[in-house]
């Protein structure tokens, strides 16, 4: 397994031990399933029963096709990565799993956990934000520092991070996907927990959309909504726009900044593709 390509940049640097160690060559031992703990650190808690389910089926027929990774752990052994596997496994009413043993650190199976959970994007928004926060506290991270390791951006740390002030009942509203992460972040702008929760209610009750939800928020707050500044519309631009979409016969729209900018042009199908790349092509060939 390559495990360098899939991790964040610098987070080899926290795994040394294990980046060594799953690039060697090694037979899997068969371990028995009732010898395994579950990772202390794993941030997923909530977990699909039909996909459990049919993975379960799929073990019966075809068998583990990668092995778990495991830690020895006293006299026992603790999961580092394959959780579903395992649990699958279980279910399957499988006696052993195939696994490679290694040694990690604490620190080293939370950072396992926690990247293969997020690359999968299997965790929802309240795990996410769980999982941030610990690892920024255990490895003493800042929200930019952790957004270069697992690929995101700063801000979109902080966003996740914030969800953790929601109130507890809340928090569980985000968790089942009852209230989307958007729908949370909305809720923020109101202080209090009573007023938090009444208003969250009422979101689930009527349905509100996450627009819908911040103007709810502006109305008990009293703040006006903010206006958005007009892109101010350049005559020449929109003269090129008009000349362009005539020349392709489709949609354009010229997006400026100063000189410079993007240019961005419709097609509804393959076949139209083709006929605006010839056209493109044609009228290069003539200048």
């Amino acid at each position: 397994m390559k495990r360098k390509n899939a991790l964040g940049r610098g987070l080899e640097s926290l795994l040394p031990s294990i980046e060594e160690k799953f690039s060697a060559d090694g037979t899997p031992a068969e371990i028995p399933v009732s010898a395994i703990d579950p990772n202390p650190f794993q941030p997923r808690i909530d977990w699909n029963d039909d996909e459990l389910s049919s993975l379960a089926e799929s073990i019966k027929l075809q068998g583990i096709l990668q092995p778990i990774v495991l830690r020895k752990h006293e006299s026992r052994y603790q999961l580092i990565a394959g959780e579903r596997r395992l649990r699958a496994s279980i279910l399957a009413d499988k006696e052993t799993i195939p696994a490679f043993i290694r040694d990690a650190t604490d620190k080293q199976m939370m950072a396992l956990a926690l990247i293969e959970n997020i690359q999968r994007q299997d965790l929802n928004p309240m795990e996410k934000a769980e999982a941030f926060s610990r690892f920024c506290t255990e490895f003493d991270m800042t929200q930019e520092e952790l957004g270069k390791q697992v690929g995101i951006s700063r801000s979109a740390v902080a966003n996740f991070q914030r969800l953790m002030e929601l109130p507890l009942s809340v928090k569980a509203m985000v968790r089942t996907g009852r209230l989307s992460m958007g729908h949370g972040r909305a809720l923020l702008g109101l202080t209090g927990e009573e007023s938090i929760v009444r208003t969250a209610n009422l979101c689930i009750a009527r349905g509100y959309s996450v627009r819908a939800l911040e103007d709810a928020v502006r109305k008990i707050t009293g703040r006006k909504p903010v206006k958005r500044k007009k892109t101010e519309v350049i005559p020449e631009i929109k003269q090129l726009e008009t000349e362009l979409q005539r020349i392709l016969g489709t949609r354009v729209v010229l997006k400026d900044s100063g000189g410079s900018g993007r240019m961005e042009i419709e097609y509804s199908s393959l076949d139209e593709l083709d006929r605006i790349l010839s056209i493109i092509r044609g009228r290069g060939n003539s200048a």
